[in-house]
């Protein structure tokens, strides 16, 4: 959908804004470890997340089309992890890079509702990441903030995504993965900003991304699983590609390796070391 639809949603403007500009779907994970980070412990905790990560984003922003803090990463460190998340979700928007906020939530009404608020409302974020385990009537709250991204757990590039995204179901055969990807192309007929997430670790997610482009969505992706995972930005880039994906609406994510590439360039400053992992990743 997304392109043929004559007025594009907001959000596809903004992921195809960006592509425009910078030619990358490269999208930056910050995931705050304060063992990893070059910070004064001594000094405000929320202060030095938000100080380590805006001298990162200033470094790689013309390189990268979106970030992704991970909510876990920042409520590990209570009061002060919240404060960061705020601050540095804050100076990427500033940026003009989408922010896609990553809670995998999806809880019964009311609880979804407090969930929604919280990431567009006061995160004021430009996306999410969705469980969908708990059904359409989870994720409904979600979906009434009309301008903003959806991006449903579909196919994990975690190792226990075997667990229960390959089992077959009784009734068709086909991996439980797959009637997640269907459910998605029907959310998607409502709210075009409906998306998934496919882990590029997986060998599915060239099938994966035939599938959606012959069913006609061409969906909004979420890649994580490259870098520290074992996946790769030109390998990922190569399946889309041959699956003549519409590039300008998927993000392939990568964290720690651009978070904490001065502890593989250990001369270099945090943000010197960002940039140099960034223009090894996208030249593959």
């Amino acid at each position: 959908m997304g392109r043929s639809d004559g007025i594009r949603h907001p959000y596809l403007r903004k992921l195809g804004e960006e592509y425009e500009r910078k030619g990358t779907v490269l999208c930056f994970g910050m995931d705050p470890v304060v063992e990893r980070m070059d910070i004064d412990g001594s000094l405000n905790l929320a202060d030095e997340i938000t100080r380590y990560f805006v001298r990162i984003i200033d470094g790689v922003k013309s390189r990268i089309s979106g970030v992704k803090p991970n909510l876990g990463f920042y409520l590990q460190y209570g009061i002060s992890g919240l404060q960061a998340l705020s601050r540095v979700s804050e100076h990427a928007a500033s940026s003009g890079l989408p922010v896609i906020l990553d809670a995998k939530v999806g809880d019964i009404g009311r609880t979804s509702e407090a969930y929604a608020r919280f990431a567009f409302d006061v995160l004021k974020a430009d996306a999410v990441t969705l469980n969908p385990y708990m059904g359409r009537d989870a994720l409904e709250p979600f979906f009434r903030y009309e301008d903003r991204g959806y991006y449903v757990l579909a196919l994990t590039s975690n190792p226990g995504s075997r667990d229960f995204q390959f089992l077959n179901l009784t009734s068709t055969g086909a991996p439980l993965y797959d009637l997640v990807l269907d459910r998605i192309f029907s959310w998607n007929e409502v709210r075009n900003s409906t998306g998934a997430v496919l882990g590029a670790t997986q060998t599915e997610l060239g099938k994966c991304a035939r599938r959606i482009m012959k069913a006609g969505c061409s969906i909004p992706l979420l890649i994580p699983g490259v870098g520290a995972q074992g996946g790769s930005y030109a390998g990922v880039c190569g399946e889309l590609d041959r699956a003549d994906y519409d590039m300008d609406i998927v993000r392939i994510n990568v964290s720690s390796a651009i978070s904490y590439a001065c502890e593989k360039y250990p001369n270099l400053k945090p943000d010197e070391a960002a940039c140099r992992a960034v223009e090894e990743i996208l030249s593959g």
